[in-house]
């Protein structure tokens, strides 16, 4: 009965549960690194305070510094988060393959000991040398 037990239970809710909280670190990985955000604002400046000051008194050479300043920051924001952006596709690809391989997994696990009995009933030893 406890046999029937565990595997209703690893091949039915317990598989159900794998595949839970594998889309649960899926999405805590996405709201980490927040892709869609970051698209969202790909050129927006980054951490600009204050570029070009009161407009009303702002000469044209001012003008232009504060052009170039909010250029500049507009594209380290891009390079920045373009970076994170592909780090984050490149962790999210890796995470997916090793969940996955988790997943796969899990319907094995309840098979290698009845393959090392098998083994160990036919005489089968691993040469480690």
């Amino acid at each position: 009965m406890f046999l029937v037990g565990f595997v209703s239970w690893w091949y039915g809710r317990g598989w159900m549960s794998q595949w839970g909280r594998l889309r649960d670190r899926l999405i805590g990985t996405l709201e980490f690194f927040s892709i869609g955000q970051l698209l969202g604002t790909l050129f927006a400046p980054f951490r600009q305070i204050s570029a070009g000051g009161n407009a009303s008194t702002a000469t044209f050479g001012d003008e232009i510094r504060a052009f170039f300043d909010k250029l500049i920051s507009r594209c380290i924001g891009l390079i920045i988060r373009l970076a994170t952006i592909i780090f984050g596709l490149i962790v999210i690809l890796l995470q997916t393959v090793y969940e996955l391989i988790i997943v796969v997994a899990w319907w094995f696990v309840p098979l290698f000991p009845i393959i090392g009995g098998i083994l160990f009933a036919i005489g089968w030893v691993p040469s480690w040398t």
